[in-house]
């Protein structure tokens, strides 16, 4: 699906583009080469390559795979699509251990425990080839890349602030979504006093295109749906999350589908 004149996406669970567990696979062609955010789970590979080619893109010209965070359903592809394409593994600094040491991850038992992963999944082990911290400028042809720690959804969790073109696209992961909906979650490493900190990383960004790891995304005024959730996280309630409005869709559709 093309979004933009150097934006595709090229998988994704809700847009029925790969694998139905899938995250949002966004695709950004730089002139040089083409950048990859986030890879889904790992059972989409070939439906994500498959998509490439049917925009006349050549998997060969991807040069990065760039991690918003290491969940394994955005980054179970990643080992993949590296030996397809030869391509750079980036990610998070302070997720690399839960990539190289995935029968740590407690969140993959959770996942398989409550069924919504099939149970003959077998996830990859994977060694990115370059890891990065908050504030780590990416140069790739006429755009750039910024990439912005906001810890909340997980301690690794990373935000990438993308100028190409005369706009600003901002790649979320999990951390925030359309309406302003944030991802927290009970699981290790998932803090509202971390979204509390972090987020007003994302204040003056003057983010155009809001690309989130799920669900819908908007091309224009993104900076709207960030400051709701900054505001939301300045009152006394509990923010909404968009994975308790998103459990429906966990119970009714995905563990169906799999049965």
């Amino acid at each position: 699906m093309q979004i933009t004149r150097h934006l595709y996406l090229v998988g994704s669970e809700q847009f029925g583009l790969s694998h139905l567990l899938d995250c949002n696979c966004y695709l950004i062609d730089y002139g040089r080469g083409l950048a990859l955010v986030d890879t889904g789970l790992g059972l989409g590979v070939d439906a994500i390559l498959d998509n490439l080619r049917s925009h006349g893109l050549d998997p060969r010209r991807l040069s990065h795979i760039l991690l918003t965070h290491t969940h394994l359903g955005h980054w179970g592809g990643a080992a993949g699509l590296r030996e397809a394409t030869g391509a750079e593994i980036w990610a998070p600094e302070a997720g690399r251990h839960w990539m190289e040491h995935v029968e740590e991850d407690r969140t993959i038992q959770q996942n398989l425990q409550f069924g919504r992963w099939p149970q003959e999944l077998s996830p990859r082990s994977c060694s990115p080839d370059v890891t990065f911290a908050d504030g780590r400028r990416l140069e790739l042809g006429d755009g750039r890349a910024t990439l912005v720690s906001v810890q909340g959804h997980t301690k690794d969790s990373t935000c990438i602030l993308w100028e190409l073109g005369g706009k600003r696209a901002l790649f979320t992961g999990d951390v925030v979504f359309y309406a302003g909906l944030i991802g927290l979650i009970n699981a290790d490493g998932s803090s509202l006093e971390d979204y509390r900190r972090d987020l007003p990383k994302l204040a003056d960004l003057r983010v155009d295109m809001l690309l989130p790891g799920h669900s819908v995304f908007v091309l224009r005024d993104g900076q709207k749906h960030i400051n709701r959730a900054l505001r939301k996280l300045q009152d006394f309630v509990l923010p909404e999350s968009f994975f308790e409005t998103n459990e429906f869709m966990w119970q009714n559709d995905y563990v169906r589908s799999l049965s």
